[in-house]
């Protein structure tokens, strides 16, 4: 066996154990959290048993008091019982914290080394890669030349699915807001009785407007996404919004029964065009992410299998 390969098997296994103390640092941190906060309980139940064992002693005691809580000594004994408990209860308190101090105190000097570690581990695993590919084992080389083909491919493979998601996201979000604009403006034709121009008129023409300042954005933001998609082989990808359905409403006036029905048949048919892009949109997101979801796991089994040549 391969000197280097022993060194990493002593570098992986140093490792595990300091992966074991940064767990035990997250627990010690986690009993400090809760005792700190009982002492600070015990602590205010302590002050008020002390309070109230002087204000005893130091009282006159009327007449009242010593038929309704009998004699003053007993009454003081069991004050000092009281105390006497919350006081071990205290101490106690204050000699585990101490001792988790100290316990955290140590863990967290063992994890400073967990990063070093780590990089001692790469180092030598590249140095065993440098071995293996300049070595004389040639079928040992061969393989792992074509394992570290395969990881590179899935590597970029990942990357270009994230980056298709990321697109498609963004490019559903932006066109359910245009939607959202039609659908305003759609009803805001469709509410009855609110005259000829004015502030009715007004509104529907800016929902219109601002629809069709959003459509040039989007587009852009489409192209993006079947470019995405195209990288990862998928061609005529591409989400075209037709920019002339939306070009003229603006100069529309909302005024009559004709001009509704109109400019509404229009918001109508591009909500539907929406609509469609949207749940295509929204199902090729969904497979790219089920996609991903595969391909790292093809990912994380060629890591295996890489180390497992590196340590043979």
């Amino acid at each position: 066996m391969s000197s280097l390969v022993l060194q990493i098997q002593s570098k992986l296994e140093e490792y595990q154990s300091l992966l074991n103390v940064k767990s035990h640092l997250a627990s010690v941190k986690e009993q400090l959290s809760a005792k700190y906060s009982e002492l600070k309980s015990v602590t205010k139940q302590l002050h008020k048993e002390e309070k109230e064992l002087d204000d005893l002693q130091n009282s006159g005691l009327k007449n009242l008091f010593y038929k309704v809580l009998g004699d003053k000594e007993k009454q003081i004994e069991i004050e000092r019982q009281e105390l006497l408990a919350v006081s071990l209860k205290y101490n106690a308190l204050k000699e585990g914290i101490e001792l988790l101090e100290f316990e955290l105190e140590v863990l967290e000097k063992k994890v400073l080394n967990i990063d070093s570690v780590k990089r001692e581990i790469t180092q030598l695993k590249k140095a065993r890669e440098l071995e293996i590919t300049t070595g004389p084992n040639s079928s040992l080389k061969s393989e792992y030349l074509l394992l570290i083909k395969k990881y590179e491919t899935n590597v970029m493979l990942h990357k270009e699915i994230e980056e298709a998601i990321d697109a498609g996201q963004i490019s559903h979000k932006a066109l359910h807001k245009l939607g959202t604009l039609l659908t305003e403006a759609l009803n805001w034709g469709r509410w009855p009785n609110q005259g000829r121009g004015g502030y009715h008129t007004m509104m529907k023409r800016s929902k219109m407007a601002n629809a069709t300042r959003m459509v040039a954005d989007i587009q852009r933001r489409l192209d993006n996404f079947g470019r995405e998609m195209e990288d990862l082989g998928e061609k005529n990808m591409y989400f075209r919004l037709r920019r002339e359905d939306f070009a003229n409403f603006t100069n529309f006036f909302f005024d009559n029964l004709i001009t509704d029905w109109i400019i509404q048949k229009k918001i109508k048919n591009s909500l539907s065009n929406l609509e469609m892009i949207i749940d295509r949109i929204a199902r090729v997101v969904g497979s790219l992410e089920q996609e991903l979801h595969r391909v790292k796991s093809v990912k994380e089994s060629l890591l295996k299998e890489k180390d497992g040549l590196l340590m043979s």
